[in-house]
This record gives structure tokens, sequence and C-alpha cells, in this order.
């Protein structure tokens, strides 16, 4: 039934107007629905455009909104008005003079202020606030909403409001193609967000202060961020979703972090990104063979975030105070090295990712340290410090065979928890180490702050600093627990410079070796340790170290004594900050590292050539090696 109040006079109106509005109301009649939100022909169809005033021709902003016909404007005068405003049909709603002047305060804390659950919809220039509710509601200053799986909310604009004091400052949900403009969202909960909303676009807002999230997309795709501002203590940018387009968005560097620029990069390949980019927040979607170096990223959802990219490398990253300090989701053949990552909600986080390497990477003071999930498996971590955290390391249901060895367990509310993984809890292949001034070769496992307590009758085998009882991990065990903290098992790092051994070492192959290795403190050697292939004879046949002023050799003896060491004709002093050159030429299969500059402790080994055995060349292969004395 369709109740009409009041009298609508078309006969003194042009005969084209006379013959529209009668077509209207026959689709009316004919049970066409043109009302709030339709999205049909008639969607853009007004009976009217009349401007209407409050509080001259109604009291309430409410009471306005339904008077309205289609397409009307409703010009609020200065004060504050105390009442939740649902806006169910296409209207535009703005103040008189300004946010300033013109203060909307919720009449129920628990509801939005602002409910928008039609398309065209303009709400411009007020302050709105008062919204603080708790679960189930969590309201909004102003709140889109369409409902899911049917009618989206689009082609609406919010511009140069000031929402403050309200649990969501301007939210929306399966909404899209609107536009958000100048707005201000202070001491709100959660600033500006979209969850399942698309092709939106947020221009010259800012956002402060906010309890739990600045700007967040949850579950959305194609967004458009340009000249925002956000600053505060807490998660000020934050990107969540489940598949590769949800990641995908339209994000420049005009976007402001704490002053910082936000970095969001898409199907890029090959950058390196360092502490000259001043980057605030950054994103990494769909990329390959980025490199990440030298960054402090504070206080958003993910300090580095990395999605679907591979063959790229994260190192001498400060992470703090975000939800994920270092975050990969569905990457693959990464290297995370010498990161720290404090006060996190997770410290570093893989979610579905393969073959990536956690190596020399403090987590300290997190929720978890380091955390696998939604299958992460065959990841390689060791030699991690994990430290102060409610979890050392968690890893959930299908996170398998990953190699976890070598590795700090200290003073964690629980070291490990693992839901029905199974993980290897020591280091796949023999390692050589020195412990108290002596060699040893053999398979490494962990170090746990409370194996004493836990077996307090253990014994150390043979003086090798390795616990005869393996430790229990759930379903799993460690079989060889170290004695002391792994950096105990290696000669002292002031005056050396070692690769140490990588996780995977093959292919390897005989043949020489050109580069560069400088140093970060000064190291002082005799003798150049080759790390082997397990069951080979891997060596050094020859090497060379030299710059513009001297020059050293080693050449091997052949199989006797220690020959995987070689002895220099002279000491070999490398200075801080110096460059210089070798050439090795290798015989057997040394471990090689795939991958070149390498971060090696002491300094940083380049590889400028390796020509193998067959004569094949490669650019990025480097001799696995330790220097001294």
């Amino acid at each position: 039934m369709i109740k009409v109040k009041g009298t609508m006079k078309i006969w003194n109106k042009p005969l084209w107007k006379q013959l529209a509005i009668s077509i209207v109301l026959a689709m009316v009649a004919s049970g066409i629905v043109i009302g709030a939100g339709s999205v049909n022909n008639a969607s853009n169809v007004s009976l009217s455009s009349a401007t209407i005033y409050v509080p001259d021709d109604y009291a309430k902003i409410q009471w306005a909104v339904d008077a309205a016909n289609l397409g009307d404007t409703i010009i609020v005068r200065d004060g504050t008005y105390t009442e939740n405003v649902n806006v169910n049909k296409r209207l535009t709603i703005e103040s008189e003079n300004g946010s300033a002047k013109t203060i909307v305060q919720a009449a129920n804390p628990s509801d939005h202020v602002f409910e928008v659950t039609a398309d065209y919809v303009n709400i411009s220039g007020f302050t709105v606030k008062g919204a603080w509710g708790e679960h189930p509601y969590y309201p909004a200053g102003i709140y889109l909403h369409g409902t899911y799986l049917y009618k989206k909310i689009e082609h609406c604009n919010i511009c140069e409001n000031i929402v403050s004091n309200t649990y969501h400052g301007i939210n929306l949900h399966d909404s899209s193609n609107n536009s958000l403009t100048g707005n201000t969202a202070l001491n709100t909960g959660f600033g500006i967000g979209m969850t399942r909303s698309s092709n939106n676009s947020l221009t010259n807002n800012t956002v402060s202060n906010t309890g739990h999230h600045g700007i967040y997309f949850y579950l959305s795709s194609n967004n458009i961020l340009r000249g925002n501002t956000m600053s505060g203590s807490g998660i000020n940018l934050d990107i969540y979703g489940h598949e590769l387009s949800q990641f995908t968005h339209d994000i420049d560097t005009s976007n402001k972090v704490n002053g910082k620029s936000v970095q969001y990069l898409v199907d890029k390949e090959g950058l390196v990104i360092d502490s000259s980019w001043d980057v605030g927040y950054l994103g990494v979607v769909n990329c390959t063979r980025i490199t990440v170096n030298d960054l402090t990223l504070n206080n958003n959802g993910q300090g580095v975030l990395l999605v679907y990219s591979n063959d790229s490398r994260i190192k001498n990253i400060n992470a703090s105070h975000n939800r994920w300090g270092i975050f990969l989701w569905h990457s693959s053949n990464n290297t995370l090295t010498n990161n720290s990552v404090l006060n996190n909600v997770d410290g570093i986080s893989l979610s579905g990712c393969l073959g990536n390497t956690l190596n020399n990477n403090t987590a300290r003071s997190n929720y978890r340290g380091i955390f696998l999930a939604g299958g992460s498996s065959e990841n390689t971590l060791s030699d991690n410090t994990l430290s102060d955290n409610s979890y050392g390391i968690c890893l959930s249901t299908f996170s398998n065979n990953s190699a976890i060895y070598s590795n700090n367990f200290i003073n964690n509310t629980d070291n490990v928890e693992s839901y029905s993984s199974t993980n290897i809890w020591n280091s796949p292949e023999k390692i050589t180490y020195t412990y108290n001034g002596s060699t040893y070769t053999n398979y490494l496992g962990n170090y746990w702050d409370d194996y004493k307590e836990k077996y307090p009758d253990a014994e150390e085998i043979e003086g090798t600093g390795i616990w005869d009882t393996p430790y229990s991990i759930d379903s799993d065990q460690d079989n060889h627990p170290l004695k002391e903290l792994w950096e105990n098992y290696f000669a002292p790092a002031e005056n050396i410079f070692d690769t140490g051994s990588p996780p995977n070492p093959y292919p390897s192959i005989m043949g020489n070796h050109t580069g560069t290795i400088k140093p970060n403190h000064t190291v002082i050697a005799t003798k150049l340790y080759t790390y082997p292939c397990e069951g080979t004879g891997g060596h050094t046949e020859f090497a060379r170290i030299w710059n513009s002023t001297w020059n050293a050799t080693a050449t091997w003896k052949g199989y006797v004594g220690d020959w995987h060491n070689i002895t220099f004709d002279k000491t070999v002093v490398l200075l801080a900050g110096e460059t210089y050159n070798y050439a090795i030429r290798t015989g057997s299969y040394p471990q090689i590292i795939h991958e070149s500059p390498f971060n090696a402790t002491g300094g940083e080994i380049t590889c400028t050539k390796f020509t193998d055995a067959n004569g094949k060349v490669y650019y990025d292969w480097i001799p696995a090696i330790k220097l001294w004395t």
C-alpha cells in the first residue's frame, strides 16, 4: 500500500515535467521501488529538490530527514543537536557555517550519530561526537552500511566533518565508490575504517590520537589514498586481507604517518628501500627482489608488510608498537636478517609462507616473538633471540617442516606453543663450532632457559655443549638442546669475519670466486676456514686478500691435519669501513651463499664474479668462509 501525505500538484508544471512525474507515480503504483538506496533506473529521479532548514522547518535533523524527498538539501544552522540520525534516502545534509559551529552529539551513545543506508548521500561540515558504546554495537560518528551480498552503499560524499570522542570515527561497511575528503577524526577508538569496501577515495583527511587504528582497510580493494595525515602513538595505518586484491590499493607518498611518508609498492621489482626514503609505513605487494634496509617503523598495523612478494631481503629493521612488526603474507624465499622487533603483538609473523630464512633477529617483549601461521612451512629460523615474550615461537596448524635451531629462548612466559605442527628443532646438517676452546662438528638445537628446571638430571655430552636429554615441544622435541647461548658456540665476533653456514648451501661446485669484503669492525685473521657441504671435502685451495697497499695469500697443503683451514703468509688486518678484494679458488664442494651482497658477522661480502669448473659464470655465488685467528 502506498500512502501519500498531502496533495501533489502537477498541472501547473510544463508538459514534460507532468509526464515525468506521471511516469514515476505509475512506477510506484506498479510496485517498482524508487525509495532510499535503490539502484534501479529510477535511482536518480527526485520528486523535488527543496531546501529544508533545521531548526526553522523541523527542530531535529532526523525529523527533517524523515520529511525530506529524494534529492532534497537539509541546511543545519549553528547549534548543538543531541540525536542519532538515520539517513535512508538520497539527501544532502550540511551545516550552514561549518563544523566549528554545528555539533551533533549522540543521544544514544551506543548508536551511530549518522548512519547512512542510501546511495548519493552528502554529509559535510559537522562536529560529530559522543558515540562510544560497547560490543555488539561499536558505534561510529558517521557510518555507511550496505547489506553484504545484497546491497552496497555507493556514491556518498563525506566532507569537512570533525568526528571526536566516538568509538569509530567514520566507518564504511560494504560500501563502494564513495568519497571522504577533508575530515578529521580525533580521539576516537578507530579513525577512518573500511570493511569489504572498494573503490573509495580518501583525500586530505586527518586522523590523530586514535586508541586502536587510524586508517584501516579490512577485506577491501582498490581504494585510493591521497594527502591523508595520521599521527599518534596508536596504530596509524593498518591494511589486512585474505587475498591479493584486498592488499591492492593506490596509495602514494603524499600520505604521512607521524610526519613520514607512506611507501606502498605494488608490482615493483629490484628496488632498494633504505633510510633515505624517510619511511613511516612500508607495504610491499606482489613484488620481487626488494631490499629493505635500516628503517625504524613504529605505530602501524605492520612495520613492514610483505604480501605475495618473493626473493626479497629485510634487514636491520627496528619495528616496535605495531600489530605485526614484520608481516609476511603468502611470500616465499625471502631473508629476514638482523632485525629487532619489540613491543608488538607479533614480532615477526609469517602466514602461508614457504622457504623463508629468519636469521639473527631479536624479538623481545611481544605477545608472540615469531609466529608461523596459516600453513607456513619449510622455513628456516636460526640464530634468533626470543626473550620476554608471552610466546617465544608460536606455530599454528599445518605449519610444518621448518628447521628451527641455534635460537635462544629466554624469559618467555611460554617458550613455544605448537598447534598440531611438526617441525625440525635442530640443524638439518652438522655444524662445525668452537665451544670452550675446542672445535666440534655436531647437530645443534636451541638454548632453552628452563631446560635444567625441566630436566634436572640431564648431563652434557662429553664437553660438547649439548645436553643428553631431548627438550619436549608438544608432539616435537629438540634432540640436541644447547647448554649455553648459541653465541657461545662460535669464535668471538670482535676479531672475525664469518658468513656462517647458510641454511641452503646447494647448488655447489668448485671454481674461482672474486669479490669484495667491507668489515664493520677491525678483523684480525691468520686463517681462512671453508664450510664444507655435508659428506664432502669442501675446502679452499687458494685464497688471496688485498688492497692497493698490501697483499696476503694462503695455499692448501692437501688432506693433512685441519685441511678445512688454510693459513695466510702474513697476518690479515681488515679495517672497519674499508673495502678489500678477495680471490678464492675452491675445491670439492664448499657451502655456497646464493645472494650478493651478503651481511655476514663482521661486515658485508659481495660477489663480483664466480666461474665454475665447467666455465659457467655467476654473479651471486659467495663461498661460506670464516676469517679468524
